[in-house]
């Protein structure tokens, strides 16, 4: 990671800002965060264009993972790694535990990218998607966007239709209303 971003950065990382001391500094923080083999590699590059840098490398991890990950101050929102693990976790799943959904933000990216692709397709296909859509929907409902999580037709109170009986009296009243169509209640 360093060396590929000496190659695009020059001049703008000194090399004795990039020791042996720096190196385990970072491992240990993106060990904390739990950085992914697939987020290192994409971050790697994305570094290298992130507007937020302003042509410059990031000079901390903390830095980096925000170039990943977005706003990691942004505490109304689930952490873009963890809602994206929950998701794939959940998406499987026809309507039990729907509750336990996160945040109605990390339903609606599931939504978005599908669920049924979270559960099935490999994480080097849906992690990059997720990284796309999930600030997307963030900014959405933050501008006053409402989202729903999905009803668990568990708890839904049946619907029980009973016929009105010929011998019932309100038969009678009903029989009197549908005769003015031209038809009848029973």
């Amino acid at each position: 990671m360093f060396a590929k971003w000496k190659i695009y950065f020059k001049s703008k990382m000194k090399k004795e800002e990039w020791g042996v001391t720096n190196v385990l500094l970072w491992t240990a923080v993106l060990n904390e965060f739990d950085i992914t083999e697939v987020e290192l590699i994409a971050g790697t590059t994305k570094a290298c264009f992130a507007k937020e840098l302003k042509g410059w490398p990031p000079t901390t991890a903390t830095d980096f993972i925000q170039v990943i990950r977005g706003n990691l101050d942004d505490s109304s929102y689930p952490d873009m790694r963890k809602a994206y693990d929950h998701a794939v976790d959940y998406a499987g799943r026809l309507f039990d535990d729907r509750e336990d959904w996160q945040n109605v933000v990390v339903y609606e990216t599931a939504q978005r990218i599908g669920l049924t692709k979270l559960a099935t397709q490999r994480e080097k296909m849906t992690w990059f998607d997720w990284q796309q859509v999930y600030p997307r929907v963030c900014d959405e409902h933050k501008a006053g966007a409402k989202f729903i999580l999905p009803i668990d037709k568990s708890k839904q109170i049946e619907n029980k239709h009973t016929p009105v009986q010929s011998d019932s009296p309100f038969n009678a009243e009903l029989n009197e209303f549908f005769s003015k169509f031209g038809s009848k209640a029973v």
